[in-house]
């Protein structure tokens, strides 16, 4: 037997190929719990008109945006993304022997204009940091309004390439293979390549809110 969240999104296919594929399924979510953009909105901190766009496939979500929204349907950003998905028990308190991995190239993957991003670690669920590879694609900085900011902190390390960490608050840092930095992830932010080839980083973001039952685009 299916659970109500499995039902919720039965039949719209295991892989969101587009804007529309990915505003449908948040729409499908939404109307099958008779919310409204309104409810969503307060429960996400995401504006109604850039829900409203997203279900519309008219705008890109970025990873922040959509760990908002998952979060105010109480989904894991792989619940979110896939089809059926069996609920996972989650094990007592008492137990702290965890364990998880991600192999090669099997990471939950998603785009927009800007990023290629890989998240890592998705099987393990109420955990307190999530772990995103970053493929930066522009070399110009996107507009302001679609820059990160989320709560908790971030801690980002360069793999590959040259990039320039963009802050609301810093001047750009330029940010080399094997290059660090911690920031308070309230704060702004964005990346920009300054490589000719691939640019790629590490982000872990630790919070209390991004759940992974775990977890954000265009931003509120």
């Amino acid at each position: 037997m299916k659970t109500p969240r499995q039902h919720e999104t039965t039949g719209l296919g295991a892989a969101l190929t587009s804007e529309k594929d990915f505003g449908l399924r948040i729409k499908a979510i939404r109307t099958s719990r008779e919310m409204t953009l309104e409810q969503v909105s307060d429960a996400c901190s995401v504006s109604i008109s850039t829900l409203s766009k997203i279900e519309k496939g008219q705008v890109s979500a970025s990873f922040d945006t959509i760990a908002k929204i998952a979060g105010a349907f109480d989904y894991s950003l792989a619940e979110l993304f896939s089809g059926d998905v069996a609920a996972s028990p989650v094990a007592p308190a008492a137990v702290q022997a965890r364990r998880t991995y991600t192999r090669a190239g099997e990471g939950l993957c998603f785009d927009n204009p800007w990023f290629h991003y890989e998240v890592h670690a998705t099987e393990l669920l109420m955990k307190g940091m999530i772990p995103v590879v970053m493929d930066i694609q522009v070399h110009e900085p996107p507009p302001q309004d679609v820059w990160s900011h989320h709560e908790g902190e971030e801690f980002i390390y360069v793999l590959e390439g040259e990039v320039a960490f963009h802050t609301q608050w810093y001047a750009p840092l330029v940010l080399k293979q094997g290059d660090s930095a911690y920031i308070d992830s309230t704060m702004l932010h964005t990346f920009v390549s300054l490589s000719e080839g691939p640019a790629r980083l590490l982000s872990i973001c630790l919070t209390e809110r991004l759940d992974f039952s775990d977890s954000k685009g265009v931003t509120s």
